[in-house]
């Protein structure tokens, strides 16, 4: 006669929210201390999960640090197509703008940052979620090409740069005391600057940049 019943395998049933768990904890620590002092001791007794276990599911710090920038993205929608490109620049310069502004908005410029540092144990995996990140944005100007909205000769890297780099320069430059003053006034910053940069993408042919061909955005 069988006894057997479905609880009475070995071992602890799947924590179910474990990846989630470790995924907040490496964010935070790796926002704390860099790639440098990441230490997967301390990952282990904040996440509340064995050493063992972080080990057997990722490896190693990098591959974990990098899954985690690449879950932290994927809310994020994988196309902005308004029907316009004011309007989807917009729309892509909010959700700039939102995740830096985030608690953990700056692990990607970090990240950024450490994959030039440690370009043989970071650079690979990084240089895949950019990879994913470019093309989100670099649809947006094609597609404003493709309705005569743009000059056939207009860079989408240099678009692109344009607008993420003086969202995040102005983020970085802003004393931390009034970030929260720039998130109440955030849609009104991001329309004015998107409308900056097409001004100046509208002057005239701005030819093709030096680093378009086989080179993403660093920011998109």
């Amino acid at each position: 006669m069988s006894t057997t019943s479905a609880g009475s395998g070995r071992g602890r049933p799947p924590d179910p929210d474990l990846q989630a768990r470790v995924f907040a904890a490496t964010l935070d620590l790796y926002a704390e201390v860099g790639w440098a002092r990441f230490s997967l001791d301390v990952l282990a007794r904040r996440a509340r999960v064995g050493k063992a276990a972080l080990y057997s599911r990722w490896g190693s710090k990098e591959k974990l640090i990098v899954d985690a920038l690449a879950h932290r993205g994927e809310s994020r929608p994988a196309v902005v197509d308004t029907g316009s490109l004011r309007s989807d620049l917009v729309a892509m310069a909010r959700l700039i703008l939102e995740d830096l502004l985030a608690h953990d908005g700056l692990v990607v410029l970090r990240a950024q940052v450490e994959a030039k540092v440690y370009p043989d144990l970071f650079g690979r995996e990084m240089e895949r979620v950019n990879r994913w990140r470019a093309a989100v944005g670099r649809s947006i100007v094609l597609r404003a090409i493709d309705r005569g909205e743009l000059p056939r000769t207009t860079s989408p890297a240099l678009i692109l740069d344009a607008v993420a780099g003086i969202l995040t320069n102005h983020v970085l430059s802003t004393p931390a005391d009034r970030l929260v003053d720039l998130a109440g006034t955030g849609d009104a910053y991001t329309e004015h600057i998107v409308d900056f940069v097409l001004a100046a993408a509208h002057c005239g042919p701005v030819g093709r940049h030096p680093h378009d061909a086989g080179t993403e955005s660093t920011f998109l």
